[in-house]
């Protein structure tokens, strides 16, 4: 799998995020102070819930742009090739009944890209799991808390 192509895919998915959370938060916003959501009575809260949908929406287009700005800050550290688990590490690992593939970044934990048939899943250093596999070489094992072991299989 190429790392230059993955990590283009990974920013074209987040900039779809962004567009979508700056859409949501626009049609809040406009419908926050649209005259139907005008308060009918004291009890009526509609267009106040309105605006903390708008603002809750603009923070979510914050972090987008936040973890878009981050990997193009640093996308020649990520996508310099890597010989263990590591931040900008492109690999895989079996867990005995399926292979699983993760880039390591230290934003988007949880977005996943879909390439050549794979999902590739970010994971940050808030993963439990990268506590296991950090420093790690293709071929080496790890023990997962409930008891199975897996292999790191490739690291790019």
């Amino acid at each position: 799998m190429n790392k230059a192509d993955f990590f283009e895919r990974l920013l074209a998915a987040l900039q779809v995020e962004l567009q979508d959370a700056v859409k949501a938060s626009k049609d809040a916003a406009e419908y926050a102070t649209n005259d139907e959501s005008r308060a009918d009575s004291q009890w009526d809260t509609q267009g106040l819930e309105a605006s903390y949908l708008a603002a809750g929406q603009a923070g979510q287009a914050r972090q987008w742009a936040a973890a878009i700005e981050d990997l193009c800050s640093r996308r020649e550290t990520l996508l310099q090739k890597k010989d263990r688990v590591a931040h900008g590490a492109l690999f895989s690992c079996d867990f005995g009944d399926s292979t699983e593939y993760f880039f390591f970044a230290g934003v988007a934990g949880g977005q996943t890209v879909e390439m050549k048939g794979v999902t590739v899943t970010v994971i940050t250093a808030q993963s439990p799991l990268i506590a296991r596999l950090r420093g790690l070489k293709a071929g080496e094992s790890f023990r997962l808390p409930n008891g199975s072991v897996g292999q790191v299989l490739t690291v790019a």
